[in-house]
């Protein structure tokens, strides 16, 4: 009478080293050969649960849960069973159920760190903010020496607009690993955004000699050297980018346009590529950095201005205005013009910033274009058109004044700002800055070419830089045809 196989001497601990050695086809044989003689479920539940992670690593999601599911039918009191297959329903972009057994998870073992940090990430990926700052205080409460949990706690805290906290996350993750890319990357943003260059710069450097190949370093270096007068530093950054990004990535746009810069060629706008991804990281802390730090008041001086019009619009029109605000970035024009607009719609090249000019719920349509493009595609008319330092990005303003021209009701206004040295002796000029300047005579004649009627020209400073300001003009014009 033949006798079962014995089941094969095989320890979970065994499955488990041969992963950590990352001999993933190995491990799965082993526990594929536990599974031909062993039939119980509960018994062979934890050998799923490492093809799970099996699966997982070696990038086959759909083959993980499924291991991650049979585990948890016979066990669902292993936290880190759950934690597990929470990360895999997450990378598969089942976040509702990852949510769900993260909180399982953490009901089981509310001290567990990693289950609180992987909840923190699914909730910075919802936007819940608030939710991640908790999650991620958790995880550090649990783990002191948590650095990428700090790391997370400071890049949400930037989202929640408390800025003044964000440093000390980062240095307390730099204590705990001084090589820690993120918390460098971090510390180097906030330092840049302070105005506090040569700093940053040291901790790009540092990411750079960690990673030589981190091309978002050597940009962000290249940004502060440009920031201290490193012109030979700064290109030599951007070519370093040129010889490390892949062809046509926004990195190489991004390094091509800079040695246009610094090398003073003549442009005629900015590519597109290089505004998103200037913003891409900046729009949790880019209102208090414009307003706070660098005296910007362009919207409040706008309104000002327009005030009187948009009060008596109803009254002449029978309705209030429908308002389009090119540029819109995170909303703080819109904010300002919302109780005066029928309609407010914003368009914007990045969708960062976009995502928060949406928090704030003054918007009744957002749009993710280029100015030129929206305008070109929209097929509605407007009653006032705004564009708040957002000419500074375009260059040569003709087409855009002919499609703004197109797109106004009669009567109605176009009002934006440029930045404009008093030594400017031409009509548009790409400034060390690395943004657009205009002279005002360049636009008055722009203005009567699109038939618009000269409302206001008010010389202002537009904002700070380097602690000294920045000149510019606000304008008003009127379209042709108004009451």
């Amino acid at each position: 009478m033949n006798q079962a196989a014995p089941a094969p001497r095989l320890t979970l601990d065994d499955v488990a080293a041969m992963i950590q050695r990352g001999d993933l086809d190995g491990a799965r044989a082993q526990c594929e050969r536990y599974f031909a003689v062993v039939d119980a479920a509960a018994l062979r539940a934890p050998f799923h649960f490492y093809l799970g992670v099996i699966e997982q690593r070696g990038g086959n999601l759909e083959a993980g849960i499924k291991h991650f599911e049979l585990a948890l039918a016979q066990n669902r009191r292993n936290p880190a069973w759950l934690r597990q297959a929470a990360s895999a329903h997450f990378s598969a972009h089942s976040i509702e159920r990852a949510e769900h057994l993260y909180r399982e998870a953490l009901r089981i073992d509310p001290r567990d760190a990693l289950s609180h940090y992987n909840f923190g990430i699914l909730l910075q990926h919802k936007a819940n903010w608030q939710g991640a700052r908790r999650a991620f205080e958790a995880a550090i409460a649990h783990r002191p020496h948590f650095a990428e949990a700090l790391v997370n706690l400071g890049n949400t805290l930037i989202e929640l607009g408390e800025a003044d906290s964000v440093e000390g996350c980062y240095r307390r993750a730099l204590d705990i690993n001084p090589q820690l890319v993120p918390a460098l990357q971090g510390l180097g943003l906030v330092l840049s955004g302070r105005g506090i260059h040569a700093a940053a710069a040291r901790a790009y450097e540092a990411i750079v000699e960690i990673d030589p190949s981190h091309v978002d370093a050597w940009l962000l270096l290249l940004d502060c050297r440009l920031a201290v007068g490193d012109h030979a530093g700064a290109i030599a950054c951007a070519e370093r980018v040129l010889a490390i990004a892949p062809k046509d990535s926004s990195a190489e746009t991004m390094a091509r346009f800079k040695l246009a810069q610094l090398g003073g060629e003549d442009i005629a706008t900015i590519p597109h590529a290089v505004i998103t991804r200037l913003y891409a990281g900046m729009a949790g802390t880019f209102d208090a950095h414009l307003v706070q730090r660098l005296g910007y008041r362009i919207p409040t001086l706008l309104i000002d201005e327009l005030r009187d019009w948009l009060t008596r619009f109803p009254g002449t029109h029978g309705k209030p205005p429908s308002v389009c605000d090119l540029g819109c970035g995170t909303g703080l024009f819109g904010l300002e013009v919302r109780r005066y607009a029928a309609r407010l719609i914003g368009v914007d090249l990045s969708a960062s910033m976009l995502a928060r000019a949406a928090a704030h719920g003054c918007y009744d349509e957002l749009f993710e274009s280029a100015l030129e493009a929206f305008l070109t595609r929209a097929t509605e008319s407007f009653d006032l058109i705004t564009a708040t330092d957002v000419l500074i990005y375009v260059g040569r303003l003709e087409e855009l004044f002919a499609l703004v021209s197109e797109r106004l009701s009669p009567g109605g206004r176009f009002a934006f700002s440029i930045e404009s040295p008093t030594d400017l002796d031409t009509d548009c000029t790409l400034l060390p800055s690395g943004r657009f300047a205009h002279h005002p005579r360049y636009i008055e004649r722009l203005a009567a070419d699109s038939g618009f009627i000269s409302v206001k020209c008010l010389p202002t400073d537009i904002r700070n830089e380097n602690g000294a300001p920045i000149s510019g003009f606000v304008f008003v014009f009127e379209a042709g045809g108004g009451k």
